[in-house]
């Protein structure tokens, strides 16, 4: 293969690499086009964790900074990695947000905190609510009020109750006037299904406080059995911890697809601030964080030479494939085809909604107006956080049969594939209890290139990071990567296979 050819690339999200075992679905035996596709095409591991992706070194990945690696071509320092540096070299400390919350609120006023209590640091972490809680101290708020909100999603089910306690060790040694407010699951504060009742019910939680039932960490664990801490109710901790109109609240998510609903709440009742750019209904005078779009990247390089990325994704990655991978701009011009999520959520219905996906796949290759396309096909994640093999199993194998149908298509066509992930998951669903793990985890990822012609790729490199993904793309479309991206392409040229 020569010249310029339309490539699409397609995201499994979630399938990194891992050696058989019982929890590990992204095998032969659930997924045999993938695999057969790495025998004929050959497959390059790629980096997917830790600083790859600008995380800490040693945590897992997830789909924002694998997304935005994907797209820029570089590593870009999460934000979580940057809230934490600049608490540690003392910058938050200094920002002008402290004094406008002081103006703004009530004389003895409280400063209250709500965030996800996870050790997975995808959309928040408990670190980061206790340095707000010990900055907020710092800036002359006399009382903090800390409302936890339980993960149960990114961090392992069932590690709630200890995260609580982590919690609270934390800030008995560091902010000794804390107290803890309402205690909630996430499922209320990271909905992004549209369905905004679930984030009044959270505001109208922390407003009322005083009336809900009394926390009870035995009653948590006890709900922990046989559910996710992600469904737990409100209930009340300490006592006179309810939020008032005129008081300071922080939201601490560093993500803003999954906060965005809380934020605008909590905008129509009171005055929140938060920590990175999450919604307009918060002026930045109230964001200690602003999140400002990037420059260069893979599509507005394309952009610049006519050449467009159709993206395509069902709603709970749709902002995967176009603000994260634009290097957060919501467009950069390109068509965008989004599926509506599973109604019931994934575990309901573990093939979710890939059958449109396909559709929408067939469409774009079958049109002779487009060049290129990004898909995410999310079942092997968004199912694969419920730990449940069966499930996860089922989700494998309807993931493999629409890979089949896209590259049916593709060869019919004369479309070219690149085939990757953003991040592990669905290949480690058991810990080594063989309890159910619903994590992401810090695997590499796979990444090979299908073409129509039976082309086989002269591999540049043995193993490399997402950062490699776009200049590859760039290459593969005909476009010099050479001052589009600070990788290098994962391909040398292209020979005939035998």
């Amino acid at each position: 293969m020569t010249g310029r050819a339309k490539t699409g690339l397609i995201i499994l999200d979630g399938a990194g690499l891992a050696a058989p075992a019982r929890g590990n679905v992204v095998d032969r035996a659930c997924m045999p086009v993938l695999f057969d596709l790495f025998d004929r095409y050959g497959m390059v591991p790629l980096r997917a964790s830790g600083d790859a992706v600008g995380l800490f070194d040693g945590q897992a990945g997830n789909s924002e900074v694998g997304h935005l690696t994907l797209g820029m071509g570089r590593t870009v320092v999460s934000s979580l990695v940057a809230i934490d540096r600049a608490y540690r070299s003392g910058t938050w400390k200094k920002s002008a947000v402290w004094q406008t919350l002081r103006d703004e609120t009530a004389q003895n006023g409280r400063f209250h905190i709500l965030g996800l209590v996870s050790d997975a640091g995808v959309h928040g972490h408990w670190r980061t609510i206790v340095q707000g809680a010990e900055l907020a101290g710092r800036s002359g708020f006399s009382t903090v009020v800390v409302h936890p909100v339980l993960d149960g999603v990114d961090a392992m089910r069932g590690s709630g109750p200890a995260l609580l306690d982590t919690l609270r060790q934390a800030l008995a040694a560091r902010v000794p006037a804390a107290r803890i407010g309402v205690v909630i699951g996430r499922a209320w504060f990271a909905d992004r299904t549209g369905n905004r009742a679930l984030a009044r019910h959270l505001v109208d939680a922390l407003l009322s406080a005083d009336a809900l039932p009394r926390f009870d960490r035995r009653q948590l664990e006890e709900f922990c059995r046989d559910k996710s801490e992600r469904d737990f109710p409100a209930h009340r901790a300490d006592a006179d911890t309810r939020l008032t109109p005129g008081e300071a609240v922080l939201v601490t998510s560093h993500r803003a697809d999954r906060a965005v609903q809380t934020v605008e709440a909590l905008a129509a009742r009171c005055r929140p601030a938060t920590l990175t750019s999450i919604s307009e209904q918060v002026p930045a005078a109230r964001v200690f964080f602003p999140t400002r779009s990037l420059s260069g990247g893979l599509a507005q390089a394309l952009q610049a030479r006519g050449i467009a990325l159709t993206r395509i994704a069902e709603n709970c990655k749709f902002p995967h494939v176009t603000y994260f991978f634009n290097g957060f701009r919501q467009s950069l011009g390109e068509r965008q085809i989004s599926i509506p999520d599973t109604p019931g959520g994934p575990e309901t219905c573990p093939r979710m909604r890939v059958d449109e996906t396909v559709d929408a796949c067939r469409r774009v290759m079958t049109s002779s107006r487009e060049t290129g396309f990004v898909v995410n096909i999310p079942n092997l994640d968004q199912v694969g956080h419920s730990g449940d093999v069966g499930l996860c199993r089922l989700a494998a194998e309807a993931v493999d049969h629409a890979l089949s149908q896209i590259v049916a298509q593709a060869r019919e066509t004369g479309w070219t594939l690149a085939v990757t992930a953003d991040h592990g998951n669905a290949e480690r669903l058991l810990d080594d209890q063989g309890r159910g793990f619903g994590s992401h985890t810090a695997n590499p990822v796979p990444f090979t290139i299908v073409t129509a012609d039976g082309s086989r790729a002269d591999w540049a490199l043995g193993d490399g990071g997402l950062d490699n993904v776009a200049p590859t793309m760039a290459a593969l479309l005909g476009v010099d990567p050479a001052g589009i991206c600070d990788a290098p392409a994962l391909i040398c040229r292209q020979r005939s296979l035998a």
